[in-house]
């Protein structure tokens, strides 16, 4: 087996499997097993991407979500909405690698209120 077929087989059996790190959640309106988190982007939360303060009274929420391609019926675009577990965010980037899906998500709420 060589190293792409086995990263394949890596990718259903160990990162996108229930019993290791996948979980299931809704993804813009499809049922998926995916990897979601929060942990890798919470130091964006007061930094805009041009590297300007949040404005005041805006609170970000962002999260990484690692899917399968085949999963999502299509690859999300940046500046869209896409919604995680019914929660609106907005596409800030969507990569695509050796059939996994990298969606970086972000949400900005006025008085740190989030549905």
């Amino acid at each position: 087996m060589g190293f792409k077929e086995q990263v394949a087989a890596d990718l259903t059996r160990v990162f996108m499997n229930p019993e290791e790190f996948g979980e299931h959640h809704d993804l813009d309106g499809t049922a998926c097993i995916c990897v979601v988190s929060g942990d890798m982007t919470e130091k964006r939360n007061a930094v805009l991407h041009d590297g300007r303060r949040t404005p005041d009274g805006l609170h970000g929420d962002y999260l990484t979500v690692c899917v399968e391609t085949g999963d999502l019926p299509r690859i999300p675009k940046q500046g869209t909405n896409f919604k995680v577990d019914g929660k609106r965010y907005t596409v800030d980037t969507c990569t695509e690698d050796m059939g996994m899906l990298t969606i970086t998500l972000g949400a900005f709420r006025a008085g740190g209120g989030f549905p």
